[in-house]
């Protein structure tokens, strides 16, 4: 039975379920519906969302299955929230979305259809899973080029970026972060500073599934940088990544030079709020010398 709703959306309603066939509009942002009549969405249509120009999608618990092409061309999009419930992909499921950044994924359990999805989606992407596994990924770009070996005649694909690599840290549709921090010396070679940045800082603050011999080759890299990365934070006016890096990973007495530099800085992108944490950070690590005077 289909039936149109004010909501926006036409449904297929079996007995036990009901899957969203249609969509009204070209609306920016669209959030499923998780039930319809009391009857749990479970299925989203093929060609669903193509030609849309939907720029945040929100895909509620139970939907377990996007049909083929479901956003095929849905150029816009940028930001797409997904449950662990979803297991089953429909080809060329992410064709033409080439904006696409951010993922959120409530896990429910260990298995989801995310490793079905980063294998249609070879942009890089910051996926934040929540829920009972709390984490922040970010997994390069990368793509494929066909070569020609002239003399064999035969074509020959070439894979550009690290990215198809770390799409491989799966196990069955269980997502493997031993595998995922084995590939960041490829990924620190490959990938620019601001990337790294974001990987160091998402797998040291949510740190799920790291051993300690990740940890340190992680840490290794931020003590390295951490002149750049701290800069980049008040640059980008990221207070409270500034402040976890500098408690977590505090200045060495020896660094006055550094942290003078910090400080500088801050009063020139004129951020109150971090200078003013910089003068506390101070006052704890770099206490003025009183001066003393002999009688």
């Amino acid at each position: 039975m289909k039936k149109h709703t004010d909501s926006g959306f036409t449904f297929d309603i079996k007995e036990d379920h009901a899957a969203v066939m249609e969509i009204d509009g070209d609306p920016q942002i669209v959030e499923i519906p998780e039930q319809i009549d009391g009857v749990p969405v479970t299925e989203l249509a093929e060609y669903l969302f193509s030609g849309k120009s939907c720029q945040v999608i929100r895909i509620p618990l139970g939907v377990q299955k996007i049909g083929r092409y479901g956003f095929y061309n849905c150029r816009n999009l940028e930001e797409l929230w997904f449950s662990s419930d979803f297991t089953d992909l429909g080809s060329g499921a992410f064709t033409g979305c080439h904006r696409i950044r951010r993922m959120e994924v409530l896990m429910n359990d260990e298995q989801s259809g995310l490793k079905e999805i980063l294998s249609e989606v070879g942009e890089e992407l910051r996926v934040h899973l929540y829920g009972k596994v709390e984490a922040m990924l970010w997994f390069p770009e990368y793509y494929e080029e066909g070569v020609e070996n002239t003399p064999a005649r035969i074509l020959m694909t070439e894979v550009h970026g690290s990215g198809l690599y770390y799409r491989n840290c799966f196990q069955g549709k269980v997502f493997h972060f031993l595998e995922y921090d084995k590939r960041f010396e490829m990924a620190r070679a490959q990938e620019s500073s601001d990337f790294l940045r974001e990987m160091v800082y998402g797998r040291l603050n949510w740190p799920t599934g790291l051993t300690e011999q990740a940890k340190i080759q992680y840490e290794q890299y931020l003590k390295e940088h951490i002149e750049q990365i701290a800069s980049d934070f008040i640059r980008q006016k990221r207070g409270e990544e500034l402040e976890w890096l500098l408690h977590t990973y505090p200045l060495e007495p020896g660094q006055k030079e550094l942290f003078t530099g910090l400080v500088n800085l801050a009063d020139k992108v004129k951020s109150p709020e971090i200078l003013s944490m910089l003068m506390e950070y101070q006052r704890l690590h770099f206490p003025s010398k009183r001066r003393s005077f002999e009688l």
